[in-house]
């Protein structure tokens, strides 16, 4: 990994952007692919798509890149810190710290969002779609985009985390993303059942806050919801 960032810092600025760039195309468009796969809509993805998501989904793949290059710039510049090295016990720790952290400070902002006029006219956008496809995922207005972003920064330079566990919870948190936007049940039933399962957000968790915002404003777990008397 050091390798990797000794060769970042060898590039312009500018190369570092379109590499940032390139990333987060090749996440939002493997995110988008993978969920029209299981909602086995792919033939049916140029009408399900509309020019207006296409428009505020190429817009939050550019504000995700300025996202990922502040955080570089923030790392060059020594406003952050990774740990670079890898320890089963530094990973494990510190994901689950990002995990709890992200779950718990986004329910916080998305619960603000429906309930601040300011703010919820902005995440009305992201509310159009009552049936959503995992392109959804992506049309959300560039204040909440960016607010989202900040979190992220913010957490990152409150601690030291190690480099894997942050590659690892970015995965979870894209995949949690395009689960929750799916039109078919991805957990089967008898899983749906188990107890450790009923505190995931699946995708019908997320599905019915798009068809009724007074609830279900987690988004990884369900905890924060069964804590704050929000969960349906």
């Amino acid at each position: 990994m050091y390798i990797v960032f000794d060769y970042l810092n060898s590039l312009s600025l500018f190369a570092v952007f379109l590499l940032c760039l390139i990333e987060n195309i090749f996440i939002a468009f493997s995110a988008i692919f993978i969920g029209f796969a299981v909602d086995g809509l792919l033939k049916q993805m140029k009408q399900l798509v509309s020019i207006k998501e296409l428009y505020w989904g190429l817009s939050t793949i550019f504000l995700n890149t300025v996202v990922t290059f502040t955080g570089y710039l923030l790392y060059k510049y020594n406003f952050i810190q990774f740990e670079l090295g890898f320890t089963i016990s530094d990973f494990v720790v510190d994901f689950i710290l990002l995990f709890i952290a992200m779950d718990f400070l986004m329910y916080v902002f998305h619960y603000i969002a429906h309930k601040i006029l300011f703010l919820n006219q902005f995440h009305e956008l992201h509310h159009e779609y009552d049936s959503p496809t995992a392109f959804s995922l992506f049309v959300l207005h560039p204040i909440e985009v960016m607010g989202f972003g900040s979190i992220w920064l913010m957490l990152l330079y409150l601690g030291e985390f190690s480099f894997y566990a942050i590659m690892a919870y970015l995965i979870l948190n894209v995949m949690m993303g395009m689960i929750g936007h799916l039109r078919k049940e991805f957990i089967p039933d008898f899983l749906k059942n188990n107890t450790m399962f009923k505190w995931i957000a699946n995708t019908g968790f997320h599905v019915e806050h798009h068809q009724n915002d007074v609830h279900n404003y987690g988004f990884y777990t369900k905890v924060w919801d069964r804590i704050f008397g929000t969960l349906k």
